[in-house]
């Protein structure tokens, strides 16, 4: 028997785990998808980080690419729905404080 036992194996045991990781997925690829309707210096520059309840979150470096990036909203916001097959959705943009967190560290 091994010491470890196999990732899958681990998740099966953990089903919130599981969950998290799926979620975590979605959000990466709407991510990449919505990204790659931006200019490439844009979307360098910004994160998604949560699509819940009707709501996208997006993190940006600084508030000149938070003002940008809102600029943006409208194309960011048609594809989202596409996507996730909804017709309610609202955008916020954050800036996110460069600390050893951020998804620009």
């Amino acid at each position: 028997m091994p010491r470890y036992p196999a990732l899958g194996q681990t998740l099966q045991d953990l089903p919130g785990l599981a969950a998290l990781v799926a979620e975590a997925r979605r959000i990466g690829e709407l991510d990449q998808r919505l990204r790659a309707l931006l200019p490439p210096k844009l979307a360098a520059e910004c994160r998604l980080a949560n699509c819940r309840g009707g709501q996208l979150v997006f993190l940006a470096r600084t508030p000149d690419w938070a003002s940008k990036l809102r600029l943006s909203s409208r194309q960011l916001l048609h594809e989202a729905r596409l996507v996730l097959g909804v017709d309610e959705l609202r955008l916020t943009v954050k800036v996110a404080r460069p600390d050893a967190n951020s998804p620009f560290a």
